[in-house]
């Protein structure tokens, strides 16, 4: 994601059939290389907050640095999950889901874990469904505890809960959380998990220190302190990862300089497939991009195969007119591209939009000239805007490139992170990262028209059928009925296109394997993730 999100299995079969998460590659380790550290420096773009589960600024890498301090029930581990927090993980019925809870895990401040904070966790979540990475447990009607078990019950049964939600609830210390009123302003004092690092230091300019908790019972930590350093520009994090400061970088290898960076000799790139996806988004409350058929035309008039090869220098896949990446586990129809620039003339043609004497097409009195907003860190979402521009210019069509940093940007399209407070553009440059593209529970968050169902829908999309067919989705008991009723779904979103899904990004990130070369890929949380910076012991 640009942000996250924002996010399976009654049996073990199921578990690898729908999970859809895998290894990648990493190169080999030289004799240099170690698979322990006493200190790692990992880079990131931007402050994170105090990293509580409220006040992560975005889904990669901020969520998984949460997850560092925080952990969940269950964890997504290869083309599955596996109990972490809960010794099992039981149902017959994909309804009704019993967790016996581990023995011996503490908090960080040494208290000990109850199925009582399990139960606490849920409520409190239903009460503060709020920040980057809120969740949504409105789907569990109930928790009961016995002992040391936890036992929640759906409202209906849904095969995608342990992994769209066990494996992305953090679970909450109820004697720390039980006065929190507002958690956007949660301080580090309330980052007391039970994961395999505690926060012991933050500076908002500079950073984190996290240290390994020694107490886990779950597995050691491989490096005994990870400091997380702030370096916004993508050009100084490359460079001090060359000369050693920093020992990994969460930002994705720019195509440019990819190749240099394989070739020197103490640089190592883990890599694998990317879920994420990068959108130009649509404001469809804002006319002309309220009419399907304007959204349509303007399309057509994007090669977003052009795109991969021009921006990405071919590190990608051009995006899939239905959003639904093509190895994601909700297994999306084929569809054909859209890219046709006739077409797209012919099409604004018919809707009376007819060029000026300028050449910009004027649509119901008014030159269709508008804004294009883009994260001012992101290069190649940058350079993707320009090439934009200049496809809709082509066809009539006026753009104006806005850079603006994230934060900027996000009060424009997604204030508070809240969709119900609206939005201020005409047209967006974004993204979601790779858990929303791996459940089909996420990507109906994407549509529904409303908010506290669509917690997603920065676009601001209403369709009747479309709603129709979110309320199957969610409503199916089987994964084969979710199914169905995503491909309705994505043939949808290609055919009213509240936003166009320009490309995925090939996943590689570097880091300095005479250091650590440890790092692992998963799929939905890239290489930054416990596996990296875990030996688990999970039997």
């Amino acid at each position: 994601m640009h942000r996250r999100f924002l996010s399976l299995i009654a049996t073990a079969a199921a578990l690898t059939a729908l999970a859809g998460c895998g290894t990648g590659t990493a190169p080999p380790a030289s004799g240099k290389a170690s698979a322990a550290a006493k200190s790692l420096t990992i880079a990131i773009s931007s402050d994170e907050g105090t990293l509580t589960p409220f006040t992560n600024q975005t889904g990669y890498p901020g969520n998984n640095l949460v997850k560092l301090l925080f952990d969940t029930l269950v964890v997504v581990q290869g083309d599955g999950v596996t109990p972490l927090l809960a010794r099992e993980l039981r149902t017959t019925d994909n309804k009704v889901f019993t967790m016996p809870l581990r023995q011996g895990v503490t908090w960080h401040d040494g208290k000990p874990l109850t199925a009582e904070d399990v139960a606490f966790s849920v409520d409190f979540y239903k009460k503060h469904m709020e920040g980057d990475s809120s969740i949504d447990l409105r789907p569990i009607e109930n928790v009961t505890v016995s002992g040391d078990t936890v036992t929640m019950t759906l409202k209906a049964p849904d095969p995608e809960f342990p992994r769209r939600i066990l494996a992305d609830m953090a679970i909450l210390p109820e004697h720390v959380w039980s006065s929190v009123a507002k958690v956007s302003e949660a301080g580090t004092d309330k980052a007391i998990g039970t994961g395999p690092y505690k926060l012991t230091k933050y500076d908002n300019a500079r950073g984190y220190t996290l240290t390994a908790n020694t107490s886990y019972p779950m597995g050691k930590a491989k490096a005994d302190t990870v400091k997380i350093v702030v370096i916004p520009e993508e050009s100084t994090q490359f460079a001090a990862l060359r000369t050693g400061e920093v020992h990994m970088s969460t930002r994705i290898v720019p195509p440019q300089q990819l190749s240099a960076l394989e070739k020197q000799p103490n640089i190592g790139v883990v890599k694998g497939t990317e879920f994420a996806s990068t959108l130009l988004a649509f404001n469809t409350g804002r006319a002309p991009f309220d009419k399907p058929e304007v959204r349509r035309a303007l399309a057509k008039a994007i090669d977003v195969t052009d795109l991969v090869k021009t921006a990405l220098l071919g590190q990608g896949t051009p995006g899939n007119p239905g959003f639904i990446h093509a190895d994601s586990p909700v297994k999306p129809d084929q569809l054909a591209p859209l890219y046709d620039v006739e077409a797209a003339k012919r099409e604004l043609d018919a809707l009376g939009a007819r060029p000026g004497a300028d050449g910009i097409r004027v649509l119901g009195g008014k030159p269709m000239s508008y804004e294009l907003l883009v994260q001012s860190t992101s290069t190649d979402r940058l350079r993707s805007a320009e090439l934009i521009r200049d496809m809709l210019k082509a066809v009539g069509v006026a753009v104006k490139v806005t850079a603006l940093d994230p934060d900027s940007l996000d009060a424009k399209v997604w204030p508070d992170y809240d969709v119900s407070k609206g939005r201020n553009y005409d047209m967006s440059m974004w993204g979601w990262s790779a858990p929303v593209m791996l459940s089909s529970g996420s990507i109906a968050q994407l549509l529904a028209s409303d908010p506290e169902d669509g917690s997603l829908n920065v676009v601001g999309f209403k369709n009747d059928k479309v709603d129709e067919i979110i309320r199957t989705l969610t409503s199916a008991p089987t994964m084969e009925g979710r199914t169905a009723a995503a491909k309705q779904l994505q043939a949808q979103i290609a055919e009213q296109l509240p936003f166009l899904t320009l490309y995925y990004r090939n996943g590689a990130y570097a880091f300095r394997k005479d250091v650590y070369s440890g790092w692992m890929w998963q799929n939905g949380s890239a290489a930054l993730n416990k596996f990296s910076l875990v030996d688990f012991q999970l039997s």
